[in-house]
């Protein structure tokens, strides 16, 4: 039908550099913070880490790292404290999960 590549989602997408920068910093204050190890798996810091790690070293996600990033944002959106704050900028930042969830 016509028109249907408009309503396709990217399968791949380059990463902006305020995401980039929010893993950063998610990395530096992991590294300070006290979480123990149930606190990390309980706010997804496990894959939160290796999420920070792929936006920080590549320049463009896959549509399964798109995803996966936009599912936290929308679990996750609600809650508001200090450490929940940290893990989202594992994630690349509320920011990028905001625009990926409109996508996603």
């Amino acid at each position: 039908m016509v028109g249907e590549e408009i309503f396709k989602m990217p399968k791949r997408m380059k990463i902006p550099p305020y995401a980039k920068v929010s893993a950063k910093k998610g990395l530096e204050n992991r590294k300070k913070s006290s979480l123990t190890p149930k606190e990390s798996r309980d706010l997804g810091v496990y894959s939160g880490i290796a999420k920070a790690d792929k936006i920080i070293k590549n320049k463009f996600l896959d549509e399964r790292d798109l995803r996966s990033i936009s599912k936290f944002y929308k679990k996750n959106k609600d809650k508001t404290n200090k450490k929940n704050e940290d893990v989202f900028l594992l994630w690349g930042g509320r920011r990028f999960g905001l625009f990926l969830s409109k996508i996603y």
